[in-house]
């Protein structure tokens, strides 16, 4: 879909050879990724028949793999005798989550595993994870969580299948970047699910795109949800006190998304998450972080302080003053800061021009807004 102003430029204009050459990318990229997706994952999700109350989507529709061996489960294996397992979705550091069916009714759900003992420790994470989510049950930026519990030798939780997480869905795009529109959007649905953690008390401590996912029914399709309760802390007790800060902790994130406080091995507060969520912001309107290639700790907390220190001019040049404003007042808090999390989302809406979070995000309209958000700043 070409917009009507381009459609209205001189075949020689260099908008409109942009135009082409982005275009030229983006569908080239389609085809071969058309071509690679069937041959390297084993079964499309549509293949193992996804439940009629499923979307069946070509981006947010996670990828089923059904040619799995080296896995602690098995297709067929059941749960409880309840949740058979039907495929693997992803795995990592930490555990595999696999594509199952609730047997009492049909639907589908998805089964995060880890193993009990990992060189003859017992692994806590998941029973963390497990009591944080069901504390968390009812918030809307959360997701169901139908069971959990020890079964063979491994810890799992039963929970709603979610789609492909947003760093894939950014990297789905030719230019690998998300619009002003679905950035500002996805911000404030994630300040959201932020705020309502803080309020619980706790903190996330791995914010970053790849713990982002939106739902796959018809009404939770444009719903951000927040994933991956493992790392939490925290911060208050219910009775409203801080929890005493300690001087010294150990590195809990993921080094690219982390503040300058994680760098320096120091607590993190609430202000931490929404730094991390600021790089979120940043790669996703970018493309990439600049210290992306970068693995030196020293080096990558150099970078980040340079963009401070720099008060975010560069970025608000090339990508928006929200951007600068966003990253102004979450560097500025401390600690023991309280973020003034409707301040920040309206910083958000300015970003996405008023755009209301149910309309349609950039991987639903083959991601054209990010080729008009590079036309309109060159055009200015």
């Amino acid at each position: 879909m070409i917009p009507y102003y381009i459609l209205r430029l001189a075949p020689s204009s260099s908008l409109f050879y942009l135009w082409c050459r982005v275009c030229g990318v983006f569908f080239c990229e389609m085809g071969s990724k058309v071509e690679t997706s069937s041959a390297t994952t084993g079964a499309t999700p549509e293949s193992i028949a996804f439940p009629a109350s499923l979307i069946s989507h070509p981006r947010l529709t996670p990828i089923i793999q059904t040619d799995i061996s080296n896995t602690r489960l098995q297709i067929g294996d059941q749960l409880r005798e309840r949740w058979v397992i039907k495929g693997l979705i992803g795995n990592g550091g930490y555990g595999e989550i696999y594509y199952a069916i609730d047997t009492t009714n049909g639907e589908p759900v998805a089964a995060k595993v880890e193993p009990v003992k990992r060189r003859g420790k017992v692994v806590r994470r998941m029973i963390l994870e497990q009591k944080v989510l069901l504390r968390l049950q009812g918030q809307p930026h959360v997701p169901l969580m139908w069971g959990s519990g020890v079964e063979r030798t491994i810890n799992y939780i039963v929970m709603q299948v979610l789609s492909t997480n947003l760093n894939e869905l950014r990297k789905q795009c030719p230019l690998k970047r998300l619009s002003r529109s679905t950035s500002g959007r996805v911000m404030q649905q994630a300040i959201a699910g932020l705020r309502d953690l803080h309020n619980f008390g706790y903190l996330h401590r791995d914010i970053k795109p790849a713990n982002m996912c939106f739902g796959l029914t018809e009404k939770s399709m444009r719903r951000l949800f927040i994933v991956d309760y493992g790392l939490v802390r925290r911060f208050r007790r219910d009775d409203g006190q801080r929890i005493p800060q300690r001087t010294r902790v150990g590195f809990r994130g993921t080094m690219r998304y982390v503040s300058m406080r994680v760098h320096d091995r120091k607590e993190q507060g609430p202000s931490d998450d929404m730094i991390a969520l600021f790089f979120c912001l940043l790669e996703a309107l970018k493309g990439e972080l600049p210290w992306k290639y970068i693995n030196s700790d020293t080096k990558m907390k150099a970078m980040k302080m340079e963009m401070v220190t720099d008060d975010f001019a560069k970025v608000s040049q090339n990508f928006g003053k929200e951007l600068g404003d966003f990253g102004r007042t979450v560097m500025n808090m401390s600690a023991e800061d309280e973020p003034n999390y409707r301040d920040l989302q309206l910083i958000m809406k300015r970003m996405c021009g008023g755009r209301h979070l149910n309309e349609p995000y950039d991987w639903e309209n083959d991601y054209v807004e990010v080729f008009t958000d590079i036309l309109s700043n060159i055009d200015s």
